[in-house]
C-alpha cells in the first residue's frame, strides 16, 4: 500500500517538472502557420512578418500554408483538424472567427470550440477604392452615381470584412450595388485595375500600393477618424454619419493544445509584435497591434461575433 502511495506522490511531483521541461524545449521543430487567405493579402502579410520573427527567436523554420477559398472555411478546417501539438498556428481574421457562423447555415469547423485562442495581432481600417476610369472623386460622387444607375456598379471582395464593409455601405447609403466574390483580395485589386469591377473596400496591404501609385483612386477610409499620415483621405463617416468598419487578425491553435505551449507561443508572439521589423511592416498597412491574453482574445471574439451578427443581419449577407 505504501509503495502505491509513494509512486502516486512521485508522479504528482514529477508532473510539473516534466511539463516545464517540455515547455522549455518548445519549439524544437518547424512550425506551420495556416493562413485562410491567399499570398499578398493583409492576413498573409501579418503572418509572414510574425513568422520571420518567430524564427529569429526560436531558430525554427516557420512555414506559411496559404489555404484560401470559401471565405476562409478551407483554411479554418485545415487548422481545426491539425494535431494539437503546438506546431500548427492559425492566423486568421473576423471572417472565420466571427462572421461565417452568421453567414452560412453550417460550417466544417466551430469558431469557438475548434480553436484555443493565443493572442490578438492587428486591427486596421479599409480603404475604399474605385477603378481610375470611374467618374467619381468622392464618396458623395459614388453614391450619386450609384443612385443614377441602380444595380449597375459592381464591388469585389476577397474576404468577409471586405464584403461586410461594402454591404454596410450599400445599406446605409441606400444604394444598389452588385457583389462579385473572389477567393483573394489581391485578385479583386487586379480586376479593379483591369476595369472588370468598379470598386472594393480593401485592406491596405492588398490595395494601397495601387492607390499610392495612381493606378486606382482612393476615396475614403473606413475608420471613425482620419488615419494619421493619410489625412488626405476623408472617412466614409464624413458623408454617412455613423459608418465605421475595421478588420482584425489574431492567432489561434487547435483545441487540445497544451496550455503551457499556448502561453509559450503567446509570449513569443508578444515579443515579435514589439520588434522593429514587425513594426515597420505593420506601418505600411496602417494597422495597430492589440496583443493580449488568450482570455482577452476569447472575450474580444465573443463581442465581435455579436457585432458582426448585427451587421450581417442588417446587410442581409446570409447565404440562402
Amino acid at each position: 500500500m505504501r509503495v502505491h502511495w509513494l509512486m502516486w506522490f512521485v508522479a504528482i511531483l514529477a508532473g510539473p517538472i516534466a511539463n516545464s521541461a517540455f515547455c522549455q524545449d518548445y519549439p524544437s521543430r518547424p512550425i506551420r502557420v495556416v493562413v485562410p487567405f491567399g499570398p499578398g493579402t493583409g492576413t498573409d502579410v501579418v503572418a509572414r512578418a510574425i513568422g520571420a520573427e518567430i524564427t529569429n527567436r526560436t531558430r525554427q523554420p516557420v512555414i506559411i500554408d496559404n489555404r484560401p477559398g470559401a471565405e476562409g472555411q478551407i483554411g479554418a478546417q485545415v487548422a481545426a483538424t491539425a494535431a494539437p501539438d503546438g506546431y500548427t498556428l492559425f492566423i486568421t481574421t473576423q471572417t472565420t472567427q466571427a462572421m461565417n457562423v452568421h453567414v452560412y447555415r453550417s460550417l466544417a469547423y466551430d469558431p469557438v470550440r475548434s480553436f484555443a485562442p493565443v493572442t490578438g495581432l492587428t486591427r486596421g481600417a479599409q480603404i475604399v477604392m474605385v477603378r481610375k476610369s470611374l467618374p467619381v472623386q468622392s464618396i458623395a460622387d459614388l453614391i450619386s452615381l450609384a443612385k443614377s444607375k441602380p444595380g449597375s456598379l459592381t464591388f469585389g471582395s476577397g474576404n468577409g470584412s471586405s464584403r461586410g464593409g461594402a454591404e454596410l455601405f450599400r445599406m446605409m447609403a441606400k444604394i444598389d450595388l452588385v457583389s462579385v466574390p473572389y477567393k483573394a483580395q489581391t485578385q479583386v485589386v487586379a480586376d479593379l485595375l483591369g476595369d472588370t469591377i468598379d470598386l472594393t473596400f480593401s485592406d491596405f496591404a492588398a490595395g494601397f500600393a495601387a492607390v499610392r501609385d495612381g493606378r486606382a483612386r482612393g476615396l475614403a477610409v473606413t475608420s471613425r477618424e482620419r488615419i494619421p499620415g493619410l489625412e488626405m483621405y476623408p472617412t466614409v463617416a464624413e458623408t454617412i454619419p455613423g459608418y465605421e468598419m475595421w478588420a482584425w487578425s489574431a492567432c489561434y491553435m487547435p483545441t487540445g493544445t497544451p496550455q503551457a505551449l499556448v502561453l509559450k507561443m503567446k509570449a513569443i508572439i508578444r515579443d515579435a509584435l514589439a520588434s522593429d521589423s514587425v513594426k515597420r511592416t505593420f506601418a505600411t498597412t496602417f494597422a495597430n497591434t492589440f496583443p493580449g491574453t488568450p482570455e482577452e482574445l476569447a472575450s474580444f471574439q465573443a463581442a465581435e461575433t455579436e457585432r458582426w451578427g448585427r451587421i450581417i443581419e442588417f446587410a442581409d449577407m446570409k447565404e440562402p
